[in-house]
């Protein structure tokens, strides 16, 4: 089992271990979802294209399965950003201070950040148990289903940035691929 882990949640036996796994499970899950979802998007979307300017007819939900479709993938994909360090820093005053507060201010950074992504899955979760009942225009599903994304996408990432703060700067693909 552990062969099938990457190098970086190998190394982790200890306390560690089922939060590495879970952490695993989720962005195999994440990422699989994201191949699903886009190759869903694009279908619906050519299809479209096709009826639209091909037979002067059209799907009538195209546009708006393809916008949840969408705000899926994105938010699904965050966490794995976030998982590899890949997100956008400004590390212009960081870059220069000693290695250990450096890492202690990315562990203080990386929990601040988390509990901001809880707080907002918990308001997400909340809108969307408020609007549920509120029915997309043109598809005979809850508008809450965009928030639930925005829910499920913060809830993933503040785990990947509550391992930051537990084990320190994440490792982007480059440096994994290498060690």
């Amino acid at each position: 089992m552990s062969r099938l882990l990457p190098p970086n949640l190998q190394q982790h036996q200890g306390r560690l271990r089922p939060m590495a796994l879970t952490l695993h499970t989720l962005d195999t899950l994440a990422g699989w979802l994201i191949v699903a979802l886009l190759g869903a998007m694009v279908a619906v979307v050519s299809l479209q294209v096709v009826l639209r300017y091909g037979l002067n007819s059209s799907i009538g939900f195209a546009d708006e399965l393809a916008r949840l479709t969408f705000v899926w993938s994105i938010f699904l994909g965050i966490p794995l950003g976030i998982r590899i360090g890949s997100h956008i820093g400004i590390e212009l005053l960081t870059a220069r201070l000693p290695d250990v507060v450096q890492d202690a201010l990315l562990r203080a950074m990386a929990l601040a950040a988390a509990a901001m992504m809880v707080l907002v899955a918990w308001q997400s979760a909340l809108m969307a148990l408020d609007q549920w009942d509120e029915l997309m225009i043109s598809m005979d599903a809850s508008a809450g289903w965009f928030l639930v994304a925005v829910g499920v996408g913060c809830a993933h990432s503040a785990l990947h940035l509550i391992w930051i703060a537990l084990t320190g700067k994440p490792k982007n693909t480059e440096t994994a691929a290498t060690e």
